[in-house]
């Protein structure tokens, strides 16, 4: 497996289809649905990357960002913060005062989002080699609202 990566969110339908995307990937992932066991984990496990949303329960997703990079043994770990509350200035002033390393509004496209993890901590090893004649039919890439509308409309 490849990096390990850290999803916080409590929205359950978000964790289990970035945990899906990011497995997919060739990615490790651990999840956390809130920012106290997110720290923990941090703390526990050291990722290579922490995906976090903002508004999470029992720890907002700055403070997380502000312990992680405040500890000298966590500090190294880059920060992807993500939002559908908070626009474009708001997320670009975390980023330039370094709590966090990047962002990304929701909806977002999945491949915007793996771009960003593979600029931060790069591609995952190949997992196999696959012959062009089997592979499977390229599926078009959707956004992450439209999965979540179509999981939640499933239950």
């Amino acid at each position: 497996m490849g990096s390990k990566i850290l999803i916080i969110d409590d929205d359950p339908i978000i964790r289990d289809s970035l945990q899906e995307l990011l497995s997919n990937a060739g990615y490790a992932v651990l999840l956390a649905a809130d920012g106290i066991s997110g720290f923990e984990l941090v703390a526990r496990e050291k990722p290579d990357l922490i995906v976090a949303d903002i508004l999470l329960p029992r720890m907002h997703g700055i403070a997380l960002c502000e312990k992680v990079k405040g500890s000298d043994e966590l500090r190294y770990i880059p920060i992807i913060l993500m939002t559908g509350v908070y626009k474009d200035v708001n997320l670009r002033m975390y980023v330039h005062k370094r709590l966090a390393d990047d962002f990304i509004e929701k909806p977002f496209r999945e491949g915007d989002l793996l771009a960003k993890i593979e600029r931060l901590i790069g591609k995952p090893p190949e997992k196999s080699v696959v012959l062009e004649a089997d592979r499977p039919t390229p599926v078009p890439e959707r956004k992450l609202d439209d999965l979540i509308s179509w999981a939640r409309g499933k239950k």
